[in-house]
Protein backbone atom coordinates (compact mmCIF):
# COMPACT_ATOMS: atom_id res chain seq x y z
CA UNK A 1 0.00 0.00 0.00
CA UNK A 2 2.74 2.72 1.06
CA UNK A 3 4.95 1.41 -2.65
CA UNK A 4 1.30 2.46 -4.27
CA UNK A 5 1.21 5.98 -1.97
CA UNK A 6 4.48 6.48 -3.55
CA UNK A 7 4.01 5.75 -6.50
CA UNK A 8 0.56 7.71 -7.16
CA UNK A 9 2.50 10.57 -5.30
CA UNK A 10 5.33 10.59 -8.21
CA UNK A 11 2.87 10.31 -10.98
CA UNK A 12 1.49 13.67 -9.65
CA UNK A 13 4.36 15.64 -9.55
CA UNK A 14 5.19 14.06 -13.39
CA UNK A 15 1.78 15.57 -13.87
CA UNK A 16 2.80 18.93 -11.96
CA UNK A 17 5.74 19.53 -14.01
CA UNK A 18 4.20 18.46 -17.45
CA UNK A 19 1.80 21.09 -16.52
CA UNK A 20 4.23 23.96 -15.63
CA UNK A 21 6.21 23.15 -19.07
CA UNK A 22 3.18 23.60 -20.86
CA UNK A 23 1.91 27.01 -19.09
CA UNK A 24 5.44 27.92 -19.95
CA UNK A 25 5.22 27.26 -23.86
CA UNK A 26 1.78 28.81 -24.07
CA UNK A 27 3.50 32.19 -22.43
CA UNK A 28 6.84 32.40 -24.68
CA UNK A 29 4.32 31.60 -27.66
CA UNK A 30 1.53 34.35 -27.14
CA UNK A 31 4.85 36.23 -28.24
CA UNK A 32 4.69 35.26 -31.89
CA UNK A 33 1.26 35.13 -32.24
CA UNK A 34 1.25 37.63 -34.53
CA UNK A 35 3.93 36.74 -36.75
CA UNK A 36 1.87 32.98 -36.78
CA UNK A 37 -0.92 34.41 -38.02
CA UNK A 38 0.44 36.12 -40.95
CA UNK A 39 2.38 32.83 -41.47
CA UNK A 40 -0.78 31.14 -41.79
CA UNK A 41 -1.97 33.40 -44.45
CA UNK A 42 1.40 32.90 -46.31
CA UNK A 43 1.68 29.33 -45.83
CA UNK A 44 1.20 28.65 -49.75
CA UNK A 45 4.18 30.96 -50.81
CA UNK A 46 6.75 28.71 -49.27
CA UNK A 47 7.47 24.90 -49.21
CA UNK A 48 9.16 24.94 -46.08
CA UNK A 49 7.60 23.46 -42.88
CA UNK A 50 5.61 25.65 -41.02
CA UNK A 51 6.42 25.26 -37.78
CA UNK A 52 10.64 26.30 -39.06
CA UNK A 53 9.07 29.42 -40.86
CA UNK A 54 7.62 30.32 -37.49
CA UNK A 55 10.56 29.83 -35.71
CA UNK A 56 12.22 31.77 -37.88
CA UNK A 57 9.95 34.72 -37.02
CA UNK A 58 9.94 33.94 -33.30
CA UNK A 59 14.03 34.44 -33.79
CA UNK A 60 14.01 31.98 -30.24
CA UNK A 61 13.81 28.11 -31.78
CA UNK A 62 16.04 26.54 -29.52
CA UNK A 63 14.13 27.83 -26.06
CA UNK A 64 10.65 26.30 -28.37
CA UNK A 65 12.55 23.18 -28.77
CA UNK A 66 13.90 22.63 -25.40
CA UNK A 67 9.94 23.76 -24.01
CA UNK A 68 8.77 20.65 -26.27
CA UNK A 69 11.42 18.19 -25.37
CA UNK A 70 11.00 18.91 -21.53
CA UNK A 71 7.56 18.81 -21.83
CA UNK A 72 6.96 15.04 -24.03
CA UNK A 73 9.73 13.57 -21.35
CA UNK A 74 7.40 14.61 -18.60
CA UNK A 75 4.38 13.21 -20.62
CA UNK A 76 6.22 9.78 -20.97
CA UNK A 77 7.59 9.49 -17.40
CA UNK A 78 4.19 10.32 -16.30
CA UNK A 79 2.90 7.86 -18.25
CA UNK A 80 5.22 4.82 -17.19
CA UNK A 81 4.38 5.37 -13.36
CA UNK A 82 0.93 5.28 -14.80
CA UNK A 83 1.16 2.09 -16.09
CA UNK A 84 3.36 0.80 -12.63
CA UNK A 85 0.27 1.89 -10.66
CA UNK A 86 -2.10 0.48 -12.93
CA UNK A 87 -0.45 -3.18 -12.75
CA UNK A 88 -0.81 -2.83 -9.09
CA UNK A 89 -4.07 -2.03 -9.07
CA UNK A 90 -5.31 -4.68 -11.11
CA UNK A 91 -3.54 -7.25 -9.19
CA UNK A 92 -5.06 -5.28 -6.10
CA UNK A 93 -8.55 -5.50 -7.81
CA UNK A 94 -7.87 -9.10 -8.88
CA UNK A 95 -7.46 -10.05 -4.73
CA UNK A 96 -10.39 -8.02 -3.48
CA UNK A 97 -13.54 -7.78 -6.34
CA UNK A 98 -12.41 -9.53 -8.75
CA UNK A 99 -12.41 -6.58 -11.21
CA UNK A 100 -10.88 -7.00 -14.66
CA UNK A 101 -10.07 -3.20 -15.49
CA UNK A 102 -7.87 -0.85 -13.95
CA UNK A 103 -9.06 2.42 -12.10
CA UNK A 104 -8.46 4.30 -15.49
CA UNK A 105 -10.42 2.13 -17.06
CA UNK A 106 -7.74 -0.62 -18.95
CA UNK A 107 -8.30 -4.04 -19.15
CA UNK A 108 -6.14 -6.37 -16.47
CA UNK A 109 -3.71 -9.01 -17.33
CA UNK A 110 -6.73 -11.81 -18.04
CA UNK A 111 -9.72 -9.88 -19.28
CA UNK A 112 -10.75 -12.07 -22.17
CA UNK A 113 -12.95 -9.16 -23.37
CA UNK A 114 -11.83 -8.30 -26.67
CA UNK A 115 -13.53 -8.57 -30.18
CA UNK A 116 -12.26 -7.64 -33.61
CA UNK A 117 -14.87 -6.78 -36.31
CA UNK A 118 -12.56 -8.51 -39.28
CA UNK A 119 -15.85 -7.00 -41.96
CA UNK A 120 -14.93 -3.61 -40.12
CA UNK A 121 -11.27 -4.00 -41.07
CA UNK A 122 -11.94 -4.24 -44.61
CA UNK A 123 -13.54 -1.30 -44.76
CA UNK A 124 -11.50 0.11 -42.45
CA UNK A 125 -8.23 -0.28 -44.74
CA UNK A 126 -10.16 1.21 -47.94
CA UNK A 127 -10.43 4.35 -45.89
CA UNK A 128 -6.97 4.55 -44.68
CA UNK A 129 -5.25 3.14 -47.63
CA UNK A 130 -1.91 5.08 -47.68
CA UNK A 131 -2.40 6.37 -44.68
CA UNK A 132 -0.65 6.71 -41.52
CA UNK A 133 -2.87 5.51 -38.44
CA UNK A 134 -2.79 5.47 -34.76
CA UNK A 135 -5.11 3.27 -32.41
CA UNK A 136 -5.80 4.92 -29.26
CA UNK A 137 -7.37 1.07 -27.48
CA UNK A 138 -6.16 -1.83 -29.91
CA UNK A 139 -6.68 -4.07 -27.01
CA UNK A 140 -4.23 -7.00 -28.26
CA UNK A 141 -3.56 -5.22 -31.65
CA UNK A 142 -6.09 -7.61 -33.86
CA UNK A 143 -6.72 -4.60 -35.54
CA UNK A 144 -3.05 -3.44 -36.10
CA UNK A 145 -2.29 -7.12 -37.57
CA UNK A 146 -5.38 -7.09 -39.98
CA UNK A 147 -4.73 -3.66 -41.58
CA UNK A 148 -1.34 -4.07 -41.90
CA UNK A 149 -1.56 -7.19 -43.55
CA UNK A 150 -4.70 -5.62 -45.89
CA UNK A 151 -1.64 -4.57 -48.83
CA UNK A 152 -3.31 -0.48 -49.07
CA UNK A 153 0.64 0.66 -47.77
CA UNK A 154 -0.87 1.53 -44.00
CA UNK A 155 1.58 2.54 -41.25
CA UNK A 156 -0.37 1.74 -38.01
CA UNK A 157 0.86 2.32 -34.52
CA UNK A 158 -1.61 0.45 -31.79
CA UNK A 159 -1.72 1.74 -28.18
CA UNK A 160 -3.65 0.73 -25.49
CA UNK A 161 -4.58 1.63 -21.81
CA UNK A 162 -4.63 -2.02 -20.41
CA UNK A 163 -1.07 -2.36 -17.96
CA UNK A 164 -0.40 -5.56 -19.22
CA UNK A 165 -1.12 -4.85 -23.18
CA UNK A 166 3.15 -4.79 -23.79
CA UNK A 167 3.47 -8.45 -22.48
CA UNK A 168 -0.27 -9.49 -24.07
CA UNK A 169 0.63 -8.21 -27.65
CA UNK A 170 4.55 -9.56 -27.60
CA UNK A 171 4.97 -5.96 -27.67
CA UNK A 172 2.48 -5.05 -30.79
CA UNK A 173 0.75 -2.60 -28.47
CA UNK A 174 2.40 0.34 -26.69
CA UNK A 175 0.80 1.17 -23.05
CA UNK A 176 -0.52 4.62 -23.10
CA UNK A 177 -3.26 6.05 -20.41
CA UNK A 178 -5.64 7.77 -22.42
CA UNK A 179 -6.47 9.56 -19.37
CA UNK A 180 -3.19 11.38 -19.01
CA UNK A 181 -2.32 14.15 -21.41
CA UNK A 182 0.07 12.45 -24.11
CA UNK A 183 2.91 14.47 -25.70
CA UNK A 184 5.72 13.56 -27.88
CA UNK A 185 4.00 11.11 -30.28
CA UNK A 186 3.74 11.56 -34.11
CA UNK A 187 0.79 13.32 -35.78
CA UNK A 188 -0.97 11.09 -37.53
CA UNK A 189 -3.22 10.91 -40.97
CA UNK A 190 -5.88 9.20 -38.56
CA UNK A 191 -6.90 7.91 -35.26
CA UNK A 192 -8.43 5.11 -34.58
CA UNK A 193 -10.51 4.70 -31.28
CA UNK A 194 -12.69 1.36 -30.94
CA UNK A 195 -14.83 0.89 -27.72
CA UNK A 196 -12.73 2.98 -25.80
CA UNK A 197 -15.30 5.90 -24.59
CA UNK A 198 -17.35 4.31 -22.59
CA UNK A 199 -14.60 2.75 -20.59
CA UNK A 200 -13.23 6.18 -19.91
CA UNK A 201 -14.25 7.96 -16.56
CA UNK A 202 -16.20 10.95 -17.06
CA UNK A 203 -13.97 13.34 -15.28
CA UNK A 204 -11.07 12.47 -17.90
CA UNK A 205 -13.56 12.69 -20.84
CA UNK A 206 -12.11 15.78 -21.79
CA UNK A 207 -8.33 14.37 -21.61
CA UNK A 208 -9.52 11.49 -23.90
CA UNK A 209 -11.35 13.79 -26.59
CA UNK A 210 -8.08 16.26 -26.23
CA UNK A 211 -5.62 13.27 -27.05
CA UNK A 212 -7.20 11.67 -29.62
CA UNK A 213 -8.17 15.23 -31.55
CA UNK A 214 -4.53 16.51 -31.42
CA UNK A 215 -2.57 13.50 -33.08
CA UNK A 216 -5.19 13.16 -36.03
CA UNK A 217 -4.36 15.13 -39.39
CA UNK A 218 -7.54 14.24 -41.45
CA UNK A 219 -9.81 12.53 -38.92
CA UNK A 220 -11.10 10.50 -36.19
CA UNK A 221 -12.93 7.06 -36.74
CA UNK A 222 -15.00 6.50 -32.95
CA UNK A 223 -17.30 4.50 -31.65
CA UNK A 224 -18.90 5.18 -28.35
CA UNK A 225 -21.32 3.51 -26.07
CA UNK A 226 -24.94 4.71 -26.07
CA UNK A 227 -27.33 5.13 -23.25
CA UNK A 228 -28.90 2.05 -21.99
CA UNK A 229 -26.17 -0.17 -24.18
CA UNK A 230 -25.00 -2.86 -21.73
CA UNK A 231 -21.89 -4.08 -22.00
CA UNK A 232 -19.20 -4.86 -19.02
CA UNK A 233 -17.00 -2.26 -17.39
CA UNK A 234 -19.38 0.47 -18.78
CA UNK A 235 -19.48 3.68 -16.85
CA UNK A 236 -19.36 6.59 -19.57
CA UNK A 237 -22.05 5.60 -22.12
CA UNK A 238 -22.91 9.25 -24.47
CA UNK A 239 -25.98 9.85 -26.58
CA UNK A 240 -24.96 10.52 -30.48
CA UNK A 241 -25.95 14.19 -30.20
CA UNK A 242 -22.94 14.96 -27.34
CA UNK A 243 -20.55 12.83 -29.31
CA UNK A 244 -21.17 14.91 -32.28
CA UNK A 245 -21.43 18.34 -30.42
CA UNK A 246 -17.98 17.66 -28.77
CA UNK A 247 -16.23 16.33 -31.00
CA UNK A 248 -17.32 19.29 -33.02
CA UNK A 249 -16.15 21.44 -30.36
CA UNK A 250 -12.82 19.74 -31.30
CA UNK A 251 -12.81 21.08 -34.56
CA UNK A 252 -14.03 17.78 -36.41
CA UNK A 253 -17.94 16.89 -38.20
CA UNK A 254 -19.51 13.83 -38.42
CA UNK A 255 -19.41 12.99 -41.91
CA UNK A 256 -22.51 10.58 -42.57
CA UNK A 257 -21.64 8.79 -45.66
CA UNK A 258 -18.13 7.27 -44.68
CA UNK A 259 -19.95 6.30 -41.29
CA UNK A 260 -22.57 4.59 -43.19
CA UNK A 261 -19.99 2.55 -45.46
CA UNK A 262 -18.23 1.56 -42.01
CA UNK A 263 -21.89 1.08 -40.61
CA UNK A 264 -22.54 -1.29 -43.42
CA UNK A 265 -19.37 -3.52 -43.31
CA UNK A 266 -19.32 -4.04 -39.81
CA UNK A 267 -20.86 -7.29 -38.45
CA UNK A 268 -20.77 -6.75 -34.85
CA UNK A 269 -23.76 -5.20 -33.76
CA UNK A 270 -22.89 -2.43 -31.02
CA UNK A 271 -20.14 -1.40 -33.91
CA UNK A 272 -22.75 -1.34 -36.56
CA UNK A 273 -24.94 0.84 -34.27
CA UNK A 274 -21.66 3.30 -33.00
CA UNK A 275 -18.94 3.47 -35.43
CA UNK A 276 -18.68 6.75 -37.03
CA UNK A 277 -16.17 9.35 -39.17
CA UNK A 278 -15.27 12.61 -37.85
CA UNK A 279 -13.42 14.67 -40.55
CA UNK A 280 -11.15 17.75 -39.36
CA UNK A 281 -12.40 21.39 -40.11
CA UNK A 282 -9.52 22.66 -42.57
CA UNK A 283 -10.30 26.08 -41.01
CA UNK A 284 -8.96 24.40 -37.72
CA UNK A 285 -6.14 22.71 -38.78
CA UNK A 286 -2.44 23.88 -39.27
CA UNK A 287 0.60 21.42 -39.15
CA UNK A 288 2.46 24.01 -37.53
CA UNK A 289 0.50 24.20 -34.17
CA UNK A 290 -0.51 20.61 -34.18
CA UNK A 291 3.24 19.66 -34.09
CA UNK A 292 3.42 21.57 -30.97
CA UNK A 293 0.81 20.73 -29.46
CA UNK A 294 1.00 16.68 -29.84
Amino acid sequence: MHLYRRQRDNTKIVIIVSIVAVIALVWFMSDIRNEYSWAVRNEGNTSRPLYEFACDLSNDCSTIHLLIRQRNEASKKANELQQKVGRMQCQRHEKSNGSHTSDTGGWCYNSGQHFADKNLAEALSELFKGKRVASFGDGPGTYKELLENSGKRITYDAYDGAPFCNDTSQGNVKFMDLTLYQYGLPLYDWVISLEVAEHIPSEFENVYINNINRHAREGVVLSWAVLGQGGYAHINNRPFEYVVEIMKKNGLHHDPKKSEVLKNAAKLKWLKDNVNVYLRRQDTHSDYMMHLLT
